[in-house]
């Protein structure tokens, strides 16, 4: 049985497959690719839409348990390469 998730940004459950995982080090976002990063994950589409949402609502602050300001531009270039 595939392990279900919530998408932070817009608050769907699905596979965990289905999102990325990212977490906080050092005050920044670093999309954890192997899962094998070893701190506090939050899920998310691989989508801007939700990604924005997410940076929006201060999401990240809230799943990572996480106070001060957040360095976003990684996930975001690399969320921007990802859509045509």
């Amino acid at each position: 049985m595939i392990p279900l998730r919530t998408c932070i940004g817009c608050k769907q459950i699905v596979s965990k497959d289905q999102l990325v995982r990212i977490v906080e080090i050092n005050a920044e976002l670093v999309i954890d690719h192997k899962n094998r990063l070893g701190s506090r994950g939050a899920n998310i589409h691989p989508s801007l839409e939700c990604l924005n949402w997410a940076i929006k609502t201060k999401a990240f602050h809230k799943a990572l348990k996480f106070s001060g300001a957040l360095n976003t531009s990684q996930v975001l270039n690399e969320f921007s390469r990802k859509v045509p």
